[in-house]
């Protein structure tokens, strides 16, 4: 039984080396073979464009992959800015969109030969834009916000004609510098647009770090989540494959069953066996040449007995 063993033995611990050499040569193929395909890869990928958190204005994130290089071409007249990426490709769920919003209307998507177009159509051309890139997480955060109104408006009070008339009465112009007339926008307004552009960086710096404290978390769970599973690992093999493999690999040895001394009892039981035995013997033996004597005294007289005898016992008695 155990030489039968030493082959299974030898043929799991064949298979589970075999088995470990295939999963090396596949964590390191793996890599390389990616890093293969990176290298005609386009340096920047889109992934998704999405609306993002803000109070007042609409935000737009557009996750990337790869450096956030791009260009803005804007034209508030035809109320559009387009941003352009050159050496970038776009993936599945970025494709052009309608929106309901207050600012934004549509997004346009044009990809063609490594460089992907992204025009936003806006409702107002008297449109506040912001835009920068953030590398954790990598974005492109775009704010949008538009207004009725003109934040600076002005108005030149003299006409040409009205200085003309001025000069030929023999007035002459002030010495004074000339001054722009700015209507459409009070101090109490522009302080207010400076304090709302200081509570908006704040939200920003805000949003950014819950951003990074939801990356974090994320990670945290990611981590979790492989030593909870390496630790179902481990157990299941402790648990199941080695019991199983040693089950296998046990040989099962038949030895006999030794059998004790015997007692004083039956020492003396097999003794008395023996003596009873050798009377019985002595007393055959007796009988037998008693016997023996008395056919040899009278063998005329024995033979008339043993013929009466087997008279006795024929078939005709029965």
């Amino acid at each position: 039984m155990s030489e039968t063993m030493i082959p299974l033995k030898k043929f799991i611990s064949f298979t589970f080396l075999s088995l470990a050499t295939l999963l090396c040569i596949w964590g390191i193929a793996t890599p390389a073979n990616a890093q293969e395909i990176d290298e005609f890869a386009p340096a920047t990928h889109i992934e998704r464009i999405r609306i993002g958190p803000h109070p007042h204005d609409t935000r737009l994130l557009l996750d990337i992959e790869g450096p956030a290089q791009y260009r803005v071409n804007a034209n508030f007249k035809e109320k559009t800015i387009e941003l352009v990426f050159d050496d970038t490709s776009a993936g599945p769920k970025v494709i052009p969109r309608k929106y309901r919003d207050k600012n934004l209307s549509a997004i346009d998507v044009k990809s063609n030969e490594g460089q992907v177009t992204l025009t936003l159509h806006l409702k107002n051309p008297n449109t506040r834009f912001f835009h920068y890139s953030k590398k954790t997480p990598s974005q492109i955060v775009l704010d949008l916000k538009g207004t009725f109104e003109p934040f600076i408006k002005t108005q030149i009070g003299e006409t040409e004609k009205k200085k003309s008339s001025q000069l030929k009465q023999g007035e002459t112009e002030s010495q004074k510098p000339k001054t722009t007339r700015i209507q459409g926008s009070t101090s109490e307004q522009i302080q207010q647009i400076v304090q709302s552009d200081t509570e908006e960086k704040l939200k920003k710096r805000r949003v950014e770090k819950e951003l990074e404290q939801a990356k974090q978390i994320d990670l945290g769970f990611e981590v979790a989540k492989y030593i909870l599973g390496l630790i179902f690992v481990i157990m299941f093999f402790t648990r199941v494959i080695r019991p199983i493999i040693t089950l296998m690999t046990t040989s099962v040895e038949v030895t006999p069953k030794v059998q004790g001394a015997p007692t004083s009892a039956e020492l003396e039981a097999i003794e008395d066996e023996k003596k009873r035995l050798g009377d019985m013997g002595a007393e055959a033996a007796k009988i037998r040449k008693s016997v023996g004597e008395f056919v040899e005294k009278d063998p005329k007289y024995t033979a008339d007995i043993v013929r009466k005898w087997m008279r006795e016992k024929g078939p005709g008695t029965a």
